[in-house]
């Protein structure tokens, strides 16, 4: 009866060696969009470039000095922006979520540049900080996939 034990546990460990030997990891396919996916991105990115596309009244406020008006626009129609751009960023695929979060982060600290300079009525830095916002805003709807 040992030696019965001995060659069941011996084929027992050769099944298992076999098994683990020739099976493979999963194969993954690559990362693409689906056109659900393009759809419901295309969603968030139609609002921030509605944002993007009043950007113009943010540039004639900050030409005008008009600082109250700055600060309650940056906190007011642009107040939602982040959430909006961190929500489109998380559906993106992962190489571009990064450059999204990244960018959002920066468009964000433009805002606040821009509400610290309206609050100490500093036209330079202002406007520095508009230009950045709209190159920073420009490169993140450029990560938007096409359908």
């Amino acid at each position: 009866m040992k030696w019965y034990r001995s060659i069941v546990s011996v084929i027992l460990v050769a099944i298992a060696a076999f098994t683990v030997g020739c099976s493979s990891g999963k194969m993954t396919q690559p990362e693409v969009y689906t056109s659900a996916k393009v759809a419901e991105i295309q969603i968030y990115s139609n609002r921030i470039a509605a944002s993007q596309g009043r950007l113009l009244e943010l540039a004639n406020y900050i030409a005008d000095e008009d600082w109250t008006n700055v600060d309650n626009f940056i906190h007011g129609p642009l107040g939602e922006l982040r959430e909006q751009m961190g929500r489109m960023a998380y559906r993106l695929l992962l190489s571009d979520k990064t450059k999204a979060l990244a960018l959002a982060d920066d468009i964000a600290a433009d805002l606040e540049r821009i509400s610290a300079a309206a609050d100490e009525f500093n036209y330079r830095t202002a406007t520095q900080g508009f230009q950045s916002l709209q190159a920073d805003l420009g490169a993140f709807l450029d990560l938007v996939p096409e359908a």
